[in-house]
């Protein structure tokens, strides 16, 4: 039995919710411990919220992971208990910020808009399912229930889809989306470590497209492989093929923006 919660959201660290959220769920489950991974994504910004619960599941695809990026709280959207093909569990809204992380980990198998009756017998704040909700069902996860006792299967179909467009293959081109940028500026493209070689990206040299810009660059497997300040390709710690700069911002000196569209060959 997995008791290890990864929690992500954009709740930062100012206020209680955080605090809050890792209570609930040490009061519902003892055994449970609670791994925090990330609460700073910018509010309401689902697509970050998304790359990091996708980074998350790559690096531990044993943990429960409860990402709570949530701006239509209280609306008409299910919450969701997800399992992935590979057993990967998944709890948060049904507004997209899984489906990149269940993509990761093989695709959905099985579906669950989470019943809050099922949780608790008080109805949910409307404006806090992280707490009503959401946490108590992760946490239930944790102590071994089984995803289907939280509510009603549903067609994995029927999800929002993940908020960053499918990576496509157009003659020699990968055309993939940015999913993000980390802190450091290394920019992140969503294509992923298990797909290099089926689309036909294996090489010393990768040539990258953002519109006007065209960059021939080393694919290499670490930043040191290049000198100070000189660009780089290669697969980052959330397995995704990612454009660096040793030591400086590629996203700022490059001004490669999340949602842009990269173009991708052998060099």
């Amino acid at each position: 039995m997995q008791n290890i919660v990864c929690f992500v959201s954009d709740f930062g660290l100012e206020d209680t919710w955080v605090g809050v959220c890792h209570a609930v769920i040490h009061r519902a489950c003892p055994l449970a411990r609670v791994v925090d991974l990330g609460h700073q994504i910018p509010p309401y910004d689902v697509r970050k919220g998304a790359a990091l619960a996708a980074a998350g599941v790559y690096q531990l695809p044993d943990a429960i992971h409860l990402v709570v990026v949530d701006p239509t709280v209280g609306g008409s959207r299910h919450d969701l208990c997800l399992v992935t093909e590979t057993g990967v569990r998944l709890v948060g809204p049904d507004n997209g910020v899984l489906m990149l992380a269940g993509e990761r980990a093989g695709g959905i198998a099985l579906a669950i808009a989470i019943n809050p009756s099922k949780i608790d017998f008080r109805e949910p704040l409307g404006t806090f399912h992280a707490r009503d909700v959401l946490a108590p069902a992760a946490a239930a996860l944790a102590c071994g229930v089984e995803p289907t006792s939280l509510g009603t299967s549903i067609d994995p179909a029927t999800l929002v889809p993940a908020p960053v467009r499918p990576t496509e293959i157009d003659g020699d081109y990968v055309i993939a989306e940015v999913i993000e940028h980390d802190r450091f500026g290394s920019v992140r493209i969503r294509i992923a470590a298990e797909q290099i070689a089926e689309m036909g990206l294996e090489a010393e040299r990768l040539e990258l497209g953002f519109g006007h810009l065209v960059l021939d660059v080393p694919f290499a497997k670490t930043f040191a492989d290049v000198d100070e300040g000189e660009p780089v390709v290669l697969i980052d710690s959330s397995g995704w093929l990612t454009l660096a700069v040793r030591q400086e911002n590629a996203a700022e000196r490059y001004g490669i923006e999340p949602g842009s569209k990269a173009r991708v060959r052998i060099g």
